[in-house]
């Protein structure tokens, strides 16, 4: 495909932007320094997507509300985030160093202001005695046991004041643009519709109002020809996700409707933003704004940012619309301009997966494009438990200022044992290093749990991702990279042959001693996918052993494609509970009925999947299993609930009694175990023993079963300094 419409240059107010991918705000949480400087790593980090070719970058998220949302600030005023309010040229030189360096290669760039996180903030600052604050009497998302109270009208006016003053600060700095961020249940959100806001006083009962004020300030500050993009979701789409009761009971049965949403924007308009960015959902189902790998492509783009645009159509406005939501692949992004959804496409997690999208489109190079396989392990965890932005398929990804792949000052004969994602990331960056490389695979395959992964058909997200590391290991191939499949190497036949080994040799199952298991049919589940999830003609009754994330989607995957009844029994008081917010909350919503991966209610499941959570399993008998289950057991569905990382101490977190149990026996035709594995690193420490090279390394799975981002990653990190 030519790709015309992605790289036809276009205008957000004034400010001309040489193509029309924009760059999704994601990319600040702690890459500033204690007092929100911005520090080489973000600016690296920024100008190496500038330097991939994307017309617009914005930046993460950046609070006007320092000292009045206690969310927004740590201990001894220090902060996570970045900082542009005030008058302190302290931070606006990280800021001017940070837009010099994105403006030679043609980017623009805009920065993303936030008026703070209300209710969806950090409820640790209520465990050291602060008040939290929203736009009315708010639970904490959290910890909804932890109240928000309402910000007076007074402080509402500080922020729109500060909103004023970053602005004008963000274009002394060299910013071109401003993109207010208004969105995802964030306090903007709040204080502009409902469920949060049921203010019955003052200004600001309005819910149009805190927008407009915040939009005026702005231009009076800066001027009509400085751009201002709003950020929206059109709805929050809690009755859409969780159904009539659920709606009524949780979120006093209001949110922002589509209409009120067009409205809004109508408003806004009118006030003086020049476009706008629209996506779906809010932090209470995650998954909509940050969709996961298990959505098709384009999920909400028509329905949202297409019927944006031809309401702007239709009532003559003349305002650019900008559409999210999966256009990772470059013939859906094309295609969503082709049909006039919207001018500009903006891309988040693909460019963080290879920020030279753009450069590669362009130059028909499509086939090169490492693809995002939407874990949201590096972007999104890492976040959440103190990190800041990475990619777990790209390792480069939030260390551009420091990692660097240089040629090797002495080149080594290195063999790399297994061909999963760590085994070709090693063997991949050790030759292009300049070293003599042989990757050994003991099946006939590259991809490793990936591939298997890959045989559901809700990972085509990763089916995507190894099309592309099949492609480049062909390539890497014909300049002598040497690959030998069907291979299974013993230390006795790699002998003193290699300098280096690097052993990827992944996981091997554990299948637990269960009373009876040997009576009932059974798979461990990477066997299972691995023979292509075929079920006997006579299993109805499947029991899934493990309530992690592989027995979960396992689960889903057989009551959604063959249709049989499928049960869970799991340890954990939460399902998935080491998994990414809006990958467990999709799973978890799909699980119970309320959607699917195409996102229509229609393809939904028509009964919830069983689940029995706080339970083992404790003996088979002939087609039954009997479980101990605990009576106190919460409710399994809860995707509209956050789990904390264990380092946030919950004070109203409950243990419940282990003794508290009743034995239930179910019926089952076959079991599949999904209770983890563990290192295969017998050959790993037999070389070590046996001396057979130089430097041995063991990386992936074979040191440590984890996900793809640690194999990447430790993969990456040794073959860039043998």
């Amino acid at each position: 495909m030519p790709f015309e419409k992605l790289f036809e240059p276009d205008n957000i107010g004034k400010c001309k932007l040489m193509n029309r991918i924009v760059m999704a705000p994601i990319g600040n949480i702690n890459m500033a320094d204690p007092i929100g400087r911005p520090l080489d790593k973000m600016i690296e980090y920024f100008i190496e997507r500038a330097k991939g070719g994307a017309g617009l970058l914005i930046t993460g998220l950046v609070p006007v509300s320092f000292g009045i949302d206690p969310t927004v600030s740590e201990d001894n005023h220090t902060t996570y985030l970045p900082r542009i309010d005030g008058t302190s040229r302290t931070r606006l030189s990280g800021w001017r160093d940070l837009t010099a360096g994105v403006h030679p290669y043609g980017s623009k760039i805009f920065i993303q202001l936030s008026a703070g996180l209300g209710r969806v903030g950090s409820p640790e600052p209520a465990l050291k005695g602060k008040i939290l604050r929203s736009s009315s009497w708010n639970r904490n998302f959290y910890v909804p046991q932890i109240p928000h109270a309402p910000f007076s009208d007074r402080s509402i006016k500080k922020i729109v004041r500060s909103f004023g003053q970053c602005a004008a600060n963000a274009k002394s700095a060299g910013f071109d643009g401003v993109q207010i961020h208004g969105h995802e249940g964030y306090l903007m959100d709040q204080l502009t519709s409902y469920p949060w806001n049921r203010r019955i006083f003052g200004r600001y009962k309005d819910k149009n109002q805190f927008g407009i004020d915040v939009v005026k300030e702005i231009k009076k500050r800066c001027g009509d020809d400085f751009p201002v993009l709003y950020r929206i979701d059109l709805t929050q789409a809690l009755q859409e996700t969780y159904g009539d009761a659920i709606f009524r009971k949780l979120f006093h049965g209001k949110e922002r409707t589509i209409e009120q949403g067009l409205e809004f924007c109508r408003v806004l308009y009118e006030a003086g933003v020049d476009a706008f960015d629209v996506d779906k959902g809010c932090y209470d189902n995650w998954f909509w704004p940050h969709p996961p790998a298990y959505f098709d492509d384009a999920i909400y783009v028509k329905e949202m940012a297409g019927f944006l645009k031809d309401f702007f159509r239709r009532e003559d406005i003349n305002a650019k619309v900008i559409a999210v939501g999966k256009m990772g692949k470059p013939e859906c992004a094309e295609e969503v301009l082709e049909k006039g959804w919207a001018d500009f496409v903006m891309l988040g997690r693909p460019l963080l997966a290879d920020p030279h999208w753009p450069a590669k489109v362009r130059q028909g190079r499509t086939k090169e494009i490492i693809h995002c396989i939407g874990d949201q392990e590096g972007c999104l965890e890492s976040i959440k438990k103190g990190g800041h932005p990475c990619c777990a398929v790209n390792p480069y990804t939030g260390f551009e200022e420091k990692k660097k792949l240089v040629r090797a000052e002495k080149i080594k004969k290195v063999a790399v044992i297994g061909a999963g994602p760590a085994g070709c990331e090693a063997a991949m960056t050790a030759f292009k290093r300049g070293h003599e490389v042989t990757l050994f695979e003991k099946s006939g395959k590259i991809g490793g749990q990936l591939y298997t992964a890959s045989q559901l058909a809700i990972k085509h997200d990763i089916k995507r991702y190894l099309e592309n590391l099949e492609y480049q290991m062909s390539l890497l191939q014909k300049e002598g990279l040497k690959v030998v499949f069907n291979t299974y190497v013993r230390p006795e036949n790699i002998g003193s042959m290699f300098d280096v080994i690097i052993c990827c040799t992944g996981l091997r199952k554990v299948i637990p001693s269960i009373e009876g298991l040997d009576m009932i049919r059974n798979l461990e589940a990477r066997e299972f996918l691995d023979k292509g999830m075929e079920l006997p003609s006579d299993v109805h009754n499947v029991l899934i052993i493990g309530g992690g994330i592989i027995g979960c989607e396992v689960a889903y995957s057989l009551a959604y494609e063959k249709g049989v009844n499928v049960t869970i029994v799991g340890k954990n008081d939460a399902l998935m509970p080491d998994t990414v917010m809006a990958n467990r909350g999709q799973m978890l919503w799909m699980m119970f009925g309320g959607g699917s991966p195409s996102g229509k209610k229609e393809d939904a499941l028509k009964e919830p999947i069983t689940v029995y959570n706080a339970s083992n399993v404790i003996r088979f008998t002939e087609s039954k299993v009997h479980i101990l289950a605990n009576r106190g057991r919460g409710d399994p569905y809860t995707p509209w609930k956050a789990l904390i990382p264990s380092n946030v101490k919950n004070p109203f977190n409950r243990k419940l009694d282990p003794d508290n149990v009743e034995e239930l026996t179910l019926d089952t035709d076959m079991v599949i175990i999904a209770t983890g594995a563990q290192a295969d690193d017998s050959l790993y420490y037999r070389l070590l023993q046996e001396k057979a090279a130089d430097e041995i390394y063991s990386a992936g799975d074979a040191k440590e079963p984890g996900r793809v981002w640690e194999a990447i990653t430790g993969a990456n990190e040794i073959a860039r300094n043998i």
